[in-house]
């Protein structure tokens, strides 16, 4: 197949050194053994001639940036020919073997033909080259879309990942406010408790305080000092006295009898003396006395009086001490308590009463 297109090669280049008058004798001679050799009609020479060149365009690669070196020379000498025959059409020199009446219109056409396979490979480079030209500058618009692509891309997530930054800087920040404000609310709850522990504290005095006022009774004052104060009172033009009975109920009686004395007391001064005669001894630790002042807002409304003892028989005076100012007093009471008193009286062991009577 190699041989073959050698000798079509061969037969292109002496045809062409023909058309050009450069043909020495030898290759005349070898010029028409190549066509006899393949059975071509010498009228037909210039179409053959033109399809050999397309055959030999078809079979090189016109992707290669470059004419085929030996493509290039044989275009270059048809070339040469088609000049000179434009130029001196005269300077041709006809074959030895045709008249020139027969042989310059098929060389005319023959030229002709030529110069049209030139323009048209180098028309089919040309396009070749600006096709690939083109190719390449597609390519690589899609490579700079591609990578337009990708930093939008990149630029979204960027964007994403800062605002997502931004969120979670906004929700520390909260967070911070929260536990700030609880701890606020701890050092409330603290100042809170503290003040209560204040107020326990001085609660916690008033009742020493008031246990010591108690232990002051526990030694009553001497019979003579309490009856001279006790005299002194009843000169006050407001100060009434009460006797005392026995604080009974229809169905319980008090829990002592006999028992006798008086109250004497001072709605404007607020002070007042209770006295016994017959009431029994009691033992601190077990159980003590309790005064109990009501006034016009009835029993709801007792008021202690004060807490006292009964250290030993015959006469005994003891002071009032109402914890609160009361109004004008309707009624006073004596009940037994467990040690220190109570707020609040079941009145289950009551001893006497001295109400008192309505003015006329």
């Amino acid at each position: 197949m190699s041989g073959h297109h050698d000798s079509n090669d061969r037969l292109l280049e002496l045809l062409a050194a023909q058309q050009l008058g450069d043909l020495a004798p030898e290759e005349r001679d070898e010029l028409q053994e190549l066509i006899q050799k393949h059975n071509i009609d010498p009228d037909q020479l210039p179409d053959q001639f033109l399809g050999e060149l397309l055959v030999m365009l078809d079979q090189q690669s016109i992707d290669q940036d470059q004419l085929p070196s030996d493509l290039a020379r044989r275009l270059e000498t048809s070339g040469r020919a088609a000049i000179v025959s434009a130029a001196a059409p005269n300077s041709y020199r006809i074959p030895t073997d045709a008249t020139p009446q027969q042989s310059s219109p098929k060389l005319w056409g023959w030229i002709t033909t030529a110069a049209a396979v030139i323009a048209i490979s180098a028309s089919i480079f040309a396009v070749s080259n600006y096709n690939k030209r083109k190719q390449s500058a597609t390519q690589y618009e899609s490579q700079l879309a591609a990578l337009q692509t990708k930093i939008d891309n990149n630029n979204d997530l960027l964007e994403a990942s800062r605002l997502a930054a931004e969120q979670t800087q906004q929700e520390l920040e909260t967070l911070q406010l929260t536990n700030d404000a609880q701890a606020t609310r701890l050092a409330e709850l603290d100042r809170s408790r503290l003040e209560l522990a204040d107020q326990l504290a001085q609660a916690t005095s008033s009742l020493l305080d008031a246990r010591d006022t108690i232990a002051m009774y526990e030694t009553p004052l001497s019979p003579e000092q309490l009856a001279d104060n006790r005299t002194k009172l009843l000169t006050v033009p407001d100060a009434v006295q009460i006797a005392w009975q026995p604080f009974d109920l229809p169905d319980a009686p008090a829990e002592q009898q006999g028992v006798r004395g008086d109250v004497v007391w001072s709605d404007d001064l607020q002070e007042g003396y209770i006295r016994f005669v017959g009431l029994k001894p009691n033992d601190p630790n077990v159980e003590q006395y309790q005064i109990w002042v009501i006034d016009e807002r009835g029993l709801e409304q007792k008021v202690s009086g004060g807490i006292f003892n009964a250290s030993a028989e015959g006469e005994i005076v003891v002071p009032i001490t109402p914890g609160i100012d009361v109004g004008r007093v309707a009624l006073f009471a004596i009940t037994i308590e467990e040690p220190g008193g109570t707020w609040v009286p079941d009145l289950s062991r009551r001893v006497v009463v001295a109400p008192r009577e309505e003015d006329g």
